[in-house]
């Protein structure tokens, strides 16, 4: 039986050395696949960032117009021809105070008429941190009667945040800039002697998120990152401006 002729040598080698990858080959492979699995990871990394970023300022831009949706509804029921009361604290934070109808939601208020008193103040959140708190008093009808009674020689009403209720939180920067109507139509700072109460508000107010919260344990780091003038240093903090009507 004729046996089928030998391939030569040479040819054979070449043959089975096709069949696989060189030492180099392997090498070259695995770093252009790390390469990718790298670059892969990086896309992954910004987007869940980009997303937290965007949660982040997402709950801001909610918190900022349920507060302003609070106030202007507490706003609307305030008594024309009382005195508006309206100071700045040591912080820089604005406080101002309305004497209005008397909400039947309001569990500590009595009588026909309430007060409402908002101010910031920093309190604890637990034994080694705390923030800046937006809070929101009630006076009684009682106080309220004695308020009317002192006219626009009363004091600004007391208040205690170790009692009051937060209604906002980590607050940066918190401005009431009132105003009233010139005769020629234009807008006027208001001024707390006047014998009129204002007739608008703007609204300034400064967040931080939770997140940023967090690296923010007392009260000087706060102060300092209100009157932080670095844009990149402020860049996690959200402003918003709001203006309300006020009646006559």
């Amino acid at each position: 039986m004729n046996c089928p002729p030998r391939m030569p040598a040479a040819v054979t080698r070449r043959l089975s050395g096709a069949a696989g990858f060189s030492l180099v080959e392997l090498l070259t492979a695995m770093a252009v696949t790390s390469l990718m699995m790298f670059a892969l990871l990086s896309l992954v990394g910004q987007s869940s960032t980009n997303y937290r970023v965007s949660q982040r300022k997402v709950s801001a831009v909610a918190d900022s117009r349920a507060l302003f949706h609070f106030l202007e509804n507490d706003l609307s029921s305030r008594v024309g021809d009382t005195k508006f009361f309206l100071r700045t604290n040591p912080a820089n934070h604005s406080e101002f105070a309305f004497i209005r109808s008397r909400d039947a939601q309001d569990s500590n208020a009595t009588g026909d008429l309430s007060t409402s008193i908002y101010y910031v103040a920093f309190s604890n959140d637990d034994a080694n941190s705390g923030s800046p708190k937006l809070y929101r008093r009630t006076l009684d009808g009682a106080s309220t009667q004695q308020l009317l009674e002192a006219g626009n020689a009363a004091p600004f009403p007391a208040y205690d945040p170790t009692t009051d209720d937060p209604i906002a939180y980590n607050i940066v920067r918190f401005e009431i800039r009132a105003q009233r109507r010139a005769a020629d139509g234009s807008w006027q700072p208001w001024i707390d002697t006047s014998p009129t109460a204002p007739e608008q508000l703007e609204i300034i107010l400064d967040l931080s998120d939770d997140f940023s919260a967090q690296r923010l344990s007392q009260e000087p780091q706060w102060l300092a990152l209100a009157n932080e003038t670095n844009l990149q240093r402020r860049e996690t903090v959200r402003r918003y401006t709001h203006r309300i009507t006020l009646n006559p």
